[in-house]
């Protein structure tokens, strides 16, 4: 039952729940190579792959004789190897798939060897090894597409670029509503193409059709049909002419439902934001306008590629959720963007009248220029005919969106009295002079044993201050405490609104909300050593614009206590600038 589990998690690509099934298992039965194996192919594929290394040589993987298995090691030092890009990690990784390749064979590892011998300085290995898995591919009757992305990334390599663009478009036109496969496709080429001083344009056929934001006004009951047929002619004519295939943004009555079954009419993809639960919002932002468009409402819903929830919390009457739903939709929008290499646009129904409160589709414009990307208005017909959704007077709270961070270290509480004492005097003011320059931008810092909560107004402070933690903890010697495995941190990332609060225990301000207890209930799933955030904290940390850190998609992540399952993402600390590769490159 396990294995069927593990592999139906695997299939569905949801490597965190492949990981944490793994993880328990390997607690009754820790030396079987399927659960070693598909827990360290997991981490791999969550982007943890130091951590991944670290487990195949603790688990001495590299002597089981089968082939996928030790095809494990060269997978997981390319990850690293593109995650550093200097020479030496790149040769590392390009002998290891040139000796599975002596071994097995195989045009994949052929192709993966060619690549890193040539991104290392090797370009006599390279284009040895590019012929020999343009032949391979050539002889197999297996996979299409992987075949075909082989060989144009041997004929590029080859200098073979009119038969690379003849393979290329093939390769799109193949894989047309994979747009996840063609962006890869598109990364790992362009790779060669800026090494080699190729012009990318070849690559265009891959690139995937537009991403966009959405939002506008909230309609009341007085807008005519004909000018509720003219917004969605105009609507139409701007997804059709900007290949829109991709679409973030809300469900209110109005202009949201209008963009929702556009896209779902053309085929898009439509990934619906709720600012808070359901009921709410339906009696707040759908109601009102009539029970036409709750029944549009309910059928874009059912049909939606996706349906999330800024926060799971009640309205309250606190229209600040508003702000922060959009803020999450624009960021999860920019982060698909880049992540397919598509571009990215808002359009919005806006009666273009400035907003003396800055909020609504006014704010959300303003902020979508501020950044710098593209947007399109279409003029709202009637001023008279929006509706306003405002805090009531009878408000209790209003929240305040801000980054959370829960920490505890792994191993902690199989400490000796001994350990413990070592913790508190040697450990403890290490990791907090670890964080001792972030404190003006820390609102909120509490411990209890080696748990650690964290409330900043900025998410890339918070994600500074993980990464701090986590290299202070790795340069303490450990060799002393008396333990299996060493102690190691799991950091949960999250952005949410949150209450700002009085403790008549401790006299002192807190912050607390649902947002909070949800993060504490992911950090104790995340893998040790490794730091994981919640598809609103990259979102922000988006939208913040500093590239302190990088992000991959891991999975679904199930949280302690059966509190929920949550979309998750790899974070570790930024790459390098693309001058430092060049100057690398030209070394090497």
């Amino acid at each position: 039952m396990m294995t069927e589990q593990i592999l139906a998690a695997q299939k569905s690509g949801n490597h965190l729940m492949v990981y944490e099934l793994a993880e328990e298992a390997l607690k009754t039965h820790p030396d079987d190579i399927f659960l070693q194996y598909h827990l360290v192919l997991a981490l791999a594929k969550c982007d943890a792959t130091q951590r991944a290394l670290d487990c195949f040589y603790q688990y001495k993987l590299y002597l089981h004789p089968s082939e996928d298995v030790l095809a494990l090691e060269a997978l997981i030092l390319k990850h690293l190897a593109f995650a550093s890009y200097d020479a030496v990690s790149l040769r590392k990784a390009a002998d290891s798939y040139q000796r599975i390749l002596s071994q097995a064979g195989g045009y994949y590892r052929a192709i993966n060897a060619a690549t890193l011998y040539l991104l290392s300085g090797d370009r006599g290995q390279s284009v040895a090894l590019a012929q020999h898995a343009l032949e391979l591919a050539a002889q197999d009757e297996g996979d299409l597409f992987f075949k075909m992305a082989t060989q144009a990334a041997a004929l590029l390599m080859l200098d073979r670029q009119s038969d690379a663009k003849r393979v290329i478009d093939a390769v799109a036109c193949l894989e047309g509503d994979n747009l996840q496969r063609r962006a890869r496709t598109r990364q790992r080429l362009k790779l060669i193409c800026d090494y080699l001083h190729l012009d990318a344009s070849i690559l265009d056929s891959l690139l995937p059709e537009m991403v966009v934001y959405y939002c506008g006004h909230i309609f009341d009951q007085t807008i005519l049909p004909a000018q509720e047929a003219e917004l969605v002619r105009r609507i139409e004519s701007i997804l059709s002419e900007n290949k829109v295939a991709i679409a973030y943004g809300s469900l209110a009555a109005g202009a949201d439902i209008l963009f929702a079954e556009c896209i779902l009419q053309r085929g898009g993809e439509l990934n619906v934001w709720l600012p808070f639960k359901k009921s709410d919002f339906c009696e707040a932002a759908v109601q009102p306008a009539g029970a036409a468009w709750l029944a549009r409402f309910e059928s874009c819903l059912a049909r939606a590629h996706s349906v999330s929830y800024a926060t799971d919390s009640s309205f309250m009457k606190d229209d600040s959720l508003f702000e922060y739903c959009a803020d999450v939709s624009m960021g999860m929008s920019i982060t698909r963007a880049n992540i397919l290499s598509a571009r990215v646009l808002q359009v919005a129904v806006w009666n273009e009248i400035a907003s003396a409160r800055f909020s609504g589709t006014h704010r959300n414009v303003n902020k979508w220029r501020d950044l710098g990307h593209s947007a399109c208005v279409i003029p709202y017909p009637h001023s008279s005919h929006v509706r306003k959704v405002l805090t009531q007077p009878d408000v209790v709270a209003r929240r305040e969106p801000h980054a959370i961070l829960f920490s505890d270290v792994r191993g902690y509480s199989k400490l000796c009295d001994r350990d413990v004492l070592w913790y508190f005097n040697v450990l403890n003011p290490h990791l907090a002079r670890a964080i001792e320059k972030f404190r003006p931008d820390i609102q909120l810092i509490d411990t209890w044993g080696d748990g650690i909560y964290m409330i900043t107004k900025k998410a890339s402070v918070a994600a500074r201050i993980a990464f701090a933690l986590n290299e202070a903890l790795a340069q303490l010697d450990q060799s002393m405490l008396d333990l299996q495995e060493p102690l190691m941190m799991r950091t949960a990332l999250h952005y949410g609104p949150v209450f700002t609060l009085y403790d008549h225990f401790e006299q002192k301000e807190t912050f607390s909300s649902n947002e909070v207890t949800k993060t504490a209930r992911i950090e104790p799933v995340t893998p040790p050593g490794e730091i994981f955030g919640t598809e609103a904290f990259v979102a922000i940390l988006e939208l913040e614009g500093d590239k302190c850190a990088t992000f991959e998609y891991a999975g679904t992540l199930p949280s302690a206590k059966n509190y929920g399952a949550f979309s998750m993402f790899h974070i570790r600390p930024g790459l390098q600038s693309d001058s430092t590769w060049r100057v690398k490159k030209q070394k090497a």
